[in-house]
């Protein structure tokens, strides 16, 4: 042993260190020839035998289906089981790899339940949807039959698809079905044919709007369930009273029971 921290002083430097001996006394200025003859043996004997080392195959000498994992911790794992001991080299590496392997497991399971969630959600919001419609569907099919009052949210229409809303004063959208009010005519909007005309229009559409949003309404059937273009014919009534006539009260509409009608620029 004592040679060989002879050889680390000489390493360093420390020629004087490596020949004092124990007591503290030196035992010579220079190493003795022994030791030199014996570093020399070893790095002959040790530059001859490195061919040799390089081609062994080290992995033939361990037991198969042993690993044993060096120098990122110790670990030694086979077919029955792995064990690992923490710590080594790698120790820093594993423990931020396990914690991010937990984090990303974590967000997934998160991620997994808030699209089950939304999914869910809006699974029950398009059924509440369909659900409604159908059920607008049934009662204006009803209200249009003569059965029960019915009531709607009603527009102006526009380039959207027309659900609810009013064409002109005597024509109107009711559940994406259009009705052509029965008992009246009123001033054309599309297109008006004199300025005088396109006004009372406008005038007739908004009273007519307004009337329709104030509450139940019924839809009375004539003889002639529709006309030329399709529209259902009806009269509009809320107690007992015609929508339509309150038109005409009002001088936005003239009563209507079928022919040809009048121009309205030279009505007054």
């Amino acid at each position: 042993m004592e040679y060989v921290f002879d050889f680390m002083r000489l390493l360093g430097g420390d020629r004087a260190g490596a020949t004092r001996g124990r007591g503290g006394s030196a035992r010579g200025t220079r190493p003795g020839v022994l030791l030199q003859l014996r570093l020399v043996f070893y790095g002959v004997l040790l530059g001859l035998m490195m061919p040799v080392i390089r081609q062994i195959d080290w992995a033939a000498l361990v037991p198969p289906g042993l690993k044993i994992e060096w120098p990122t911790g110790f670990g030694i794992a086979w077919p029955a089981g792995h064990l690992r001991v923490p710590g080594g080299w790698g120790w820093g590496a594993d423990a931020a790899k396990a914690e991010a392997s937990s984090a990303a497991a974590g967000a997934a399971t998160n991620a997994g339940a808030a699209t089950a969630a939304t999914a869910a959600t809006g699974a029950l919001a398009t059924a509440a949807g369909v659900a409604s419609a159908a059920t607008t569907v049934a009662a204006a099919a009803s209200a249009l039959s003569g059965g029960k009052a019915v009531s709607a949210r009603f527009t102006i229409c526009g380039h959207a698809k027309r659900i609810d809303c009013m064409v002109d004063g005597d024509t109107f959208w009711m559940a994406g079905t259009k009705i052509r009010i029965a008992d009246i005519d009123t001033p054309e909007t599309h297109p008006p044919r004199c300025a005088r005309e396109a006004r009372l229009g406008q005038a007739a559409t908004l009273k007519m709007q307004a009337l329709l949003n104030a509450g139940p309404f019924t839809l009375t059937p004539i003889k002639r369930d529709v006309d030329r273009y399709g529209r259902k014919l009806r009269i509009v009534e809320r107690g007992g009273e015609s929508l339509g006539a309150v038109l005409v009260r009002h001088g936005l509409a003239r009563r209507y029971g079928g022919g040809k009608r009048s121009p309205w620029c030279g009505w007054s």
